[in-house]
């Protein structure tokens, strides 16, 4: 007797075939059996009649490792159809810690998680394996987790925010560091080198990571040095690591933010292309949103930075200091690509804050905050990292949507979130988040498939079942086909969109109406079970 029988739906594999009417068999957490009219008895039988059935959506830039922890039922990501998700990007990883620098560590991880007191007491990961698997794996989670290790947090380990090249022997513990977390079968490693410290890396110590990488045939994903003005230049810088290494590289969330280069997606394109031309593993993913999500810390020059969000707080309380400050903010610099440049304080909203007292200034732009409080929006930049000691979520409106639609056709894109689980109430439901959180994989088959026609469903499927799998070798994952896990979602492609707004975000999507993960069903017409089948998988 199966577990599970779908019947009558329409079949998307995940290869990009056209789809074809198939009923599909659920043993146990396999898919056993793909045909026509199976007439085998089940404990469960799902009428699919007009919906698409379709392998798991697999986010291949989530972040909700930062989340899952606080609520484990993971509800807005499995409730838009997100079975995998691929987390430790843009550098960031809750370990290794290191006891000399935990603090350091802390710092800064303030530009990614807000972490309590009683979190920091405790927060002693020797691994980031043993923390995904102890922290969250343990509790129960609702879809599958693929990790991976950030190469900020080992560097911040070895060196804390020292502003140089590590030695001969620091790039061994880094090395050490990173080989445990491969052996423990994370799927790769993240670079932030737009962050401090990773600001700081040169290409001699990507290399020599990127080297280790290429040895156990795992992944290196990098959120670029640079994604405005000098962007072309950080593909190109990327791209070299690849060359060098043989590693297979992925360009996360790719971008054009600076407004002079909107319109260029295709010179941006030509570069990868010609990458993979010569043999080069480089692919990239990018969400359906024309703002970006980061710390209002970004607004700061480097060298107020240098070591780390709390000191840097510290510092901007001198008013010789902020007026420096103010002045690099106003201008372009050779050695930093301004993010202000080509926005005005429009263009940035406040997501989150810590402090109740800066509360009533989420979802409101600069521009608002700084005219209720009565001073210039510089200032109000300043004060707000000043008392949120650097902590600030932001969204700054910066790209144009005709670049989205062209890197979204390109055969390579993969399509992803950057995103975290939250949900519309309790602590998660604070502030104003990206509505990304909630609405990515909708959006791209609503907005981007159905509405605008920009690519095809079958095509939209691909790039986030499929060709997310291969990248990342996960393993019978990706694609419906017998032997494979039961990774499924049914949706009604003709209603299938995202509610969620910048100005209301905490809106879970429509057009839902099953997600399978490993045989269990999470979401059933389209209300969270409370099961929790997730796994966190292996490349061992």
């Amino acid at each position: 007797m199966l577990d599970i029988l779908i019947k009558n739906g329409e079949v998307i594999d995940g290869t990009s075939s056209k789809s074809f009417k198939a009923d599909i068999g659920v043993k146990n957490n396999k898919i056993v059996v793909i045909k026509s009219n199976i007439e085998l008895e089940a404990h469960k039988v799902i009428d699919a009649s007009g919906y698409i059935v379709s392998p798991g959506f697999i986010d291949i830039h989530g972040n909700s490792e930062w989340t899952l922890s606080s609520n484990n039922k993971g509800e807005s990501k499995i409730r838009q159809g997100v079975t995998t998700e691929v987390q430790g990007h843009c550098g960031f990883s809750a370990a290794p810690v290191i006891d000399s620098n935990r603090e350091n560590l802390f710092s800064y991880l303030t530009n990614t998680a807000l972490l309590t007191d009683e979190e920091k007491e405790r927060w002693n990961w020797r691994s980031q394996s043993e923390f995904i698997k102890e922290e969250i794996g343990k509790k129960g989670i609702p879809f599958n987790i693929a990790p991976m290790v950030g190469h900020g947090t080992i560097k911040i380990g070895v060196m804390g925010f020292e502003k140089r090249e590590p030695t001969k022997k620091e790039l061994e513990k880094m090395i050490e560091l990173l080989k445990v977390e491969l052996e423990d079968g994370l799927f790769g490693m993240s670079s932030g080198l737009q962050y401090e410290p990773g600001y700081y890396s040169s290409k001699r110590e990507i290399n020599a990571l990127a080297k280790v990488l290429k040895e156990y045939d795992r992944v290196y994903t990098t959120h670029m040095r640079n994604e405005g003005r000098d962007v072309f230049e950080s593909i190109n810088e990327s791209i070299e690591v690849s060359k060098n290494t043989g590693v297979s590289l992925l360009i996360t969330h790719l971008k054009l933010s600076h407004q002079p280069h909107w319109g260029q997606a295709n010179k941006a394109l030509d570069l990868i292309d010609q990458a993979r031309n010569q043999g080069l593993n480089v692919d990239f993913d990018i969400y359906p949103y024309d703002a970006y999500g980061s710390g209002l810390i970004d607004l700061m020059p480097p060298w107020v930075k240098e070591e780390g969000t709390v000191k840097m707080a510290n510092l901007l309380k001198d008013k010789n200091i902020q007026k420096k400050v103010i002045e690099d903010m106003r201008m372009q610099h050779d050695d930093w690509d301004n993010p202000f440049i080509g926005l005005s304080w429009d263009d940035i909203k406040i997501a989150l804050l810590t402090s109740e007292k800066n509360k009533q200034y989420e979802g409101k732009t600069i521009t608002e905050i700084a005219e209720k409080m009565s001073i210039s929006p510089y200032q109000a930049v300043i004060n707000l990292l000043i008392e949120e000691k650097g902590g600030i979520k932001a969204i700054y409106f910066a790209m144009d949507e005709d670049d989205i639609e062209t890197f979204m056709k390109h055969p390579r894109a993969m399509l992803s979130s950057d995103g975290r689980a939250v949900a519309p109430y309790g602590f998660l439901g604070q502030g104003s988040v990206h509505p990304r959180y909630y609405g990515t994989f909708p959006r791209i088959l609503g907005r981007y498939v159905r509405e605008k026609k920009v690519i095809s469903l079958e095509e939209a499927i691909k790039k986030i079942t499929s060709l997310p799998a291969t990248k990342m070798k996960i393993d019978k994952r990706g694609e419906l086909k017998e032997g494979y896990y039961a990774d499924i979602v049914i949706f009604d492609t003709d209603n299938i969109i995202d509610l969620a707004t910048f100005d209301e975000p905490h809106q879970y999507p429509i057009g839902v109406e099953y997600v399978i993960v490993n045989g269990k069903i999470v979401v059933e017409k389209s209300e969270h079970s409370g099961i929790l089948p997730g796994e966190v998988l292996s490349r061992k």
